[in-house]
């Protein structure tokens, strides 16, 4: 579990990385946690806030963790969004989120990658 989770933690620190470079986003939080899920990365491009999932694997093919990005998992992140957005008075900001996958020393970023629909819905 303990090389699970530090395999996470680089993996964010990667992307946050690869972001700021390459898109010059900027980071204003790292696991942002509330009740309702997690956020890996929030991060400012321009006016956008940029709402980002990270999937860290060692050993599987590319294209694999973004597997595990289901429809549930994209409603936690939508919800915990939302709380974020309400928290900082920030309702008004146009938001996006995007997901990075890092396989090896393979980053892959797709911004816009879900749209939170139906957000407390089941």
């Amino acid at each position: 579990m303990k090389q699970t989770y530090e395999t996470g933690l680089r993996g964010e620190k990667t992307a946050e990385d690869y972001l700021q470079k390459s898109s010059g986003m900027v980071c204003l939080e790292r696991r942002y946690r509330t009740k309702a899920g997690e956020i890996d990365l929030i991060m400012r491009e321009g006016e956008t806030l940029v709402f980002v999932e990270v999937k860290t694997r060692r050993n599987e093919a590319p294209g694999m963790g973004l597997m595990a990005v289901n429809a549930a998992k994209q409603r936690r992140i939508s919800r915990a969004a939302v709380l974020y957005l309400m928290e900082h008075h920030a309702l008004n900001l146009p938001v996006r989120f995007d997901l990075v996958e890092i396989c090896g020393d393979q980053i892959l970023h797709i911004p816009n990658a879900f749209q939170p629909g139906g957000l407390f819905y089941r």
